[in-house]
């Protein structure tokens, strides 16, 4: 998760429906026991992660940055396969992702879950990076590509997190 900063979340479009998203995911990857990172864009200037995610996140590690791309903060072994949400779309967004190619990772940015301050700087960022064969999909698709059956107490937990 990079960047979901509360000062920065109030100049993004769909501010509303990216924090629900995240929210979701949050849920979703304690559920499935997935790793959770999230990082905050020079804290002491602009704050810490709005609370809804907070709020559900718990012991979480926040990781500081100032540099725009959230990979050098990453730990070394972070998993192969990465899903990225979070803000600008054209620039911090995008920027992560190009970096966790590099070190032969492979993002998957949720793109319901992105946003820039302007409609035409998420577009274009979102055009690059499928151009660059970057998988951009959503929230609600990833999550069914991860759930195994539909039966059980896991099964109705992963529902409810989803309506």
């Amino acid at each position: 998760m990079i960047d979901l900063q509360d000062k920065l979340l109030s100049v993004m479009e769909n501010r509303d429906r990216v924090v629900q998203k995240a929210v979701q995911i949050v849920k979703l990857a304690k559920l499935f026991s997935l790793p959770l990172y999230i990082t905050e864009q020079v804290p002491e200037k602009l704050g810490t992660t709005c609370k809804e995610i907070l709020e559900v996140a718990g012991e979480v590690p926040r990781l500081s940055k100032n540099t725009f791309s959230a990979s050098p903060v990453l730990p070394a072994d972070i998993p192969k396969n990465i899903l990225v949400c979070g803000i600008e779309t054209h620039i911090c967004v995008r920027q992560t992702v190009y970096d966790l190619r590099m070190r032969d990772k492979t993002p998957y940015v949720l793109g319901d879950a992105i946003s820039s301050r302007n409609q035409i700087d998420h577009q274009l960022g979102i055009e690059e990076m499928r151009q660059d064969r970057v998988l951009i999909s959503s929230v609600e698709a990833i999550a069914w590509e991860m759930i195994e059956k539909a039966e059980g107490d896991f099964f109705k937990e992963f529902l409810s997190i989803l309506k």
